[in-house]
């Protein structure tokens, strides 16, 4: 049986299907509600077009990544901590790099998984509400679905490395929570994304291929689109690895000295 089957194992009576079915849920509805609304107030401009609803899909990602991510984090790490699992894995030979890196592989899924149902929802009531096709909308669909897969695997590195440095306690999701509150602050507030650059939880606005942060209502406009967009992705995909090997080293250099 290959490691990632025995993680999953681990958790067949923790009732983690069931808590991403229901995180998976609620933020779909809260999301297609929040389009669906907006759709039906006749909009005008550029909250007439699809593009509109994968805007509204990232601002909230914004917001909701960081935090759905922590809180999956310590539980999956949890189960190492309550049931010494992870001790009985390490008897059986399995080194911390593997461990973490089975867990990151499980995390990394799971909340690719959260966030597609979203985006795919997303799209589709846009489609059904009667918003409009646009250039920008083909231009950046696949560019958002990479962004967001390279910014979950970051968050879960860091998430899970902050779980298991605190054993498992809640300080690791209150500082998910606090990160993502200062990036989104510094990204919508202060109109500042690019301190998204230097957080984990900020790589999804940081690198965002649409400019245009505020859609604004002008008749025959169309999203404003980074210039080089796949550069953005290819930078955060450089700046995840390095995310990655930071909280890998953590958590190894941890567990070895235990």
């Amino acid at each position: 049986m290959s490691t990632l089957a025995l993680e999953i194992r681990k958790h067949r009576n923790s009732r983690l299907l069931l808590l991403i079915l229901g995180i998976a849920l609620f933020e779909t509805v809260w999301l297609t509600a929040i389009i669906g609304i907006q759709a039906s107030r006749s909009p005008q401009g550029l909250h007439a077009l699809k593009t509109f609803s994968l805007h509204n899909y990232m601002q909230m990602q914004w917001l909701l990544l960081g935090p759905t991510i922590a809180f999956l984090a310590s539980r999956i790490a949890g189960v190492d901590q309550v049931g010494r699992m992870g001790q009985v894995f390490r008897a059986l030979g399995e080194s911390p790099r593997r461990q973490f890196m089975t867990k990151l592989a499980l995390l990394t899924g799971l909340g690719t998984l959260i966030s597609m149902i979203m985006l795919i929802s997303a799209a589709f009531v846009g489609t059904q509400a009667g918003l409009l096709d646009s250039p920008s909308y083909a231009a950046v669909f696949w560019l958002i679905i990479a962004l967001t897969i390279v910014s979950v695997f970051t968050i879960s590195a860091v998430q899970l490395a902050l779980s298991n440095l605190f054993d498992g306690s809640s300080a690791g999701v209150i500082i998910g929570v606090i990160g993502t509150l200062i990036t989104s602050l510094a990204g919508i507030a202060l109109k500042m994304p690019v301190i998204g650059w230097l957080l984990p939880w900020g790589l999804l606005m940081a690198g965002s291929p649409l400019e245009t942060l505020t859609p604004g209502n002008s008749a025959g406009a169309d999203f404003a689109l980074a210039s080089n967009p796949w550069l953005l992705v290819a930078l955060a995909t450089a700046v995840a690895l390095a995310w990655a090997f930071v909280s890998a080293r953590l958590v190894i250099r941890k567990e070895e000295n235990a």
